[in-house]
């Protein structure tokens, strides 16, 4: 999942033109005036002074698609799916979807920003077209092509990079990645910061995420968002084997268990999503899940689906603030 981001950047030569016109008279049909010469060529001088000094509008950028040209500094980006990363950076694209709009850790940076009308995939290709944006940021392989038709195109695969790769590769594509390398670090930083105390509370002790989806439990390691790349990659806490070894120590992303498989998987501690409108009394009310030793130790952490589910820069700050919290009451 981690790859190398190789980036080029070219600027735009310039060049001006001058056409020198020859004066013909009756005495001296092979000379002009010097001081017409003098002023032409200071004529020159400054018109190509002037087009070399003009400010480079584009770059050229490295993606999975090959290097593309893209504006220096856009103003109008459409991004289709990620949108947590651009705000982090004080960026604000005038469209984006709805699955990072209702992230709840984002709602307060959010206004102005319309919301991709999804309709079907004639309505969002007619409101990206008549927005006229400089820059339009996909996930989507099938639409590159469409994309690339209105406007410099970026495709960035889900999963093709760690959440650091991704912010930094963003903060390259806007010229701003020592602004995400700073933001990275303060992160970092405070997450680092909290591990010995954290990791003196758990101990030996397992940790793992569980999500319920109508009819169905999903258990994820440190590479599918809910905060576990803090929990596993940052502060080094164990997972059940089960888990442990596909999704953290690999790159296993998560699995769907059964409900009477659910022990082999559930840890000391559980980090515990519900996916909104499902009903998860199956689950809850069942002797299996209450026979867990997280449960009746009540070491479980309800979390917001919808906000948890989000790996960009600014959700993990928040996530990171609410195990911080969780794992506290526990000292």
């Amino acid at each position: 999942m981690k790859h190398h981001i190789i980036k080029k950047i070219s600027a735009i030569i310039f060049s001006a033109t001058f056409v020198a016109t020859v004066f013909a008279g009756c005495s001296s049909n092979n000379s002009q005036p010097v001081s017409s010469a003098a002023a032409e060529k200071s004529e020159l001088s400054v018109a190509s002074s002037e087009s070399t000094s003009q400010p480079t509008t584009t770059k050229i950028f490295s993606t999975v698609k090959g290097d593309i040209e893209i504006p220096v500094n856009p103003q109008k980006i459409v991004s289709d799916f990620y949108l947590g990363e651009f705000l982090a950076l004080d960026i604000k694209p005038i469209i984006a979807s709805d699955y990072a709009l209702n992230n709840p850790f984002l709602s307060d940076l959010v206004s102005g920003i319309q919301p991709l009308n999804t309709t079907s995939a004639e309505t969002s290709l007619e409101m990206i077209t008549a927005a006229q944006p400089d820059l339009i940021v996909t996930l989507k392989e099938e639409d590159y092509d469409t994309y690339s038709k209105i406007a410099p195109t970026v495709l960035i695969p889900y999963g093709a990079y760690s959440e650091d790769e991704l912010f930094l590769y963003i903060g390259e594509m806007l010229g701003k990645k020592e602004d995400a390398q700073k933001y990275l670090d303060t992160f970092n930083a405070k997450a680092l910061a909290a591990k010995p105390e954290i990791q003196s509370i758990v101990g030996e002790q397992t940790v793992s995420i569980v999500e319920v989806w109508p009819k169905e439990l999903y258990v994820m390691g440190s590479h599918f968002g809910r905060g576990g790349m803090i929990l596993y990659d940052l502060w080094q806490l164990k997972a059940p084997e089960k888990i442990q070894k596909p999704m953290v120590d690999e790159a296993g992303v998560y699995e769907v268990v059964s409900l009477e498989t659910l022990p082999e998987y559930a840890g000391d501690f559980i980090a515990y999503g519900v996916l909104a409108d499902t009903d998860s009394a199956y689950l809850e009310d069942s002797n299996i899940w209450q026979g867990l030793p997280s449960v009746k130790n009540a070491k479980i952490m309800p979390y917001e689906q919808v906000a948890f589910m989000h790996s960009d820069p600014i959700s993990l700050n928040k996530q990171l603030e609410i195990y911080i919290d969780f794992f506290r009451k526990f000292k």
